[in-house]
């Protein structure tokens, strides 16, 4: 089968698993191709079953690939699901395409070319020579993707004129908790500062962060501030705006793509956590920022944020650097 210069990617349902990959591609450099995959029932068995058989696929997903005459030269696939179907191209070109899977697939990390793996899954990578650990997830955010959402939303933020301080705000999960409790404390801090700084909040909630927390952080805001609640906005959601136009960004400690995107910018980033918010390994990846000046914890008694001067994360552009490198 004919292999053209061009990556692959193994988009499946979930977004932040996509936007990684493309992601990592763009700063590769190659043209790509987005495959979209459906599965089957079997895609709910562990990887060890089925090995890399398409069944795991949905019929048409199966007849999608088959339909293609060729192989790219490198596929990028991420997370559980699509590592068995990267490792079935792979078989199919009699191994002469690469394979850069991002997060742990289930399977055996030595069956790949690039396993990129976050610092807090705690893998040493010093023992494969093909894994590249990172400080929290790959992004896909850039200076030119931000300045051209700050034109796209110009007339919703010019007529600020105060220092603007972002709060973003994530949710409850399948291992954490975030409580009203916590949305209250976090309202309650935030306005403090931004009443001694006089500045205004820009706030941002999430699919996840639901009605009750949306609620108790409002009604619990007393200071200057734009609520951009996502039910009302996600088909012109201003996050990358935002972003754009803040001075400084205070992030809760649940999102672990939202936090790496933040400290992509190069502002000063805060994050909020308390006990139940953030699991393990989330709190391993804001040591790992605070540590290496990243990002700093928002104290519970802040007056007020200080102007630091943060490192840019930039590990996208780092994998790439090296993925590029071995070709």
């Amino acid at each position: 089968m004919n292999i053209k210069d061009e990556i692959w990617i193994l988009a499946d349902d979930r977004p932040g698993t996509v936007s990684q990959s493309i992601g990592l591609a763009e700063e590769i450099g190659f043209e790509y191709r987005i495959i979209k995959l459906t599965y089957s029932f079997f895609s709910i068995l562990p990887n060890f079953f089925l090995s890399n058989s398409l069944l795991r696929l949905s019929t048409q997903s199966r007849k999608k690939i088959r339909d293609l005459n060729y192989l790219p030269n490198l596929v990028i696939s991420a997370g559980r699901r699509s590592a068995p179907i990267a490792l079935h191209l792979k078989n199919q070109s009699q191994n002469k395409i690469k394979i850069v899977q991002i997060m742990h697939p289930n399977l055996d990390l030595k069956k790949f070319d690039f396993v990129i793996l976050p610092k807090h899954d705690e893998v040493d990578e010093r023992k494969f020579s093909n894994v590249v650990t990172t400080i929290g997830s790959l992004t896909k955010t850039d200076e030119n993707l931000i300045f051209a959402e700050k034109e796209k939303f110009i007339s919703w933020f010019q007529n600020i004129n105060k220092t603007k301080i972002a709060v973003l705000i994530g949710g409850s999960s399948s291992k954490t908790k975030f409580t009203k409790s916590s949305a209250i404390k976090l309202a309650k801090i935030t306005t403090e500062i931004a009443n001694n700084m006089d500045a205004t909040l820009l706030v941002l909630n999430s699919r996840r962060t639901g009605d009750e927390l949306t609620q108790a952080v409002k009604s619990n805001l007393d200071c200057d501030f734009k609520l951009f609640d996502w039910k009302k906005v996600r088909d012109t959601n201003p996050y990358l705006a935002i972003l754009g136009y803040a001075d400084f960004l205070i992030i809760t400690g649940d999102s672990v793509s939202m936090i790496s995107e933040c400290c992509s910018t190069g502002k000063p980033v805060y994050i909020f956590d308390e006990k139940e918010i953030s699991a393990k390994k989330h709190r391993l990846f804001h040591q790992n920022l605070f540590t290496e000046n990243y990002a700093k914890k928002l104290p519970k008694n802040s007056l007020e944020l200080k102007n630091f001067l943060p490192r840019k994360l930039q590990e996208t552009k780092r994998v790439a650097m090296m993925i590029r490198a071995k070709f």
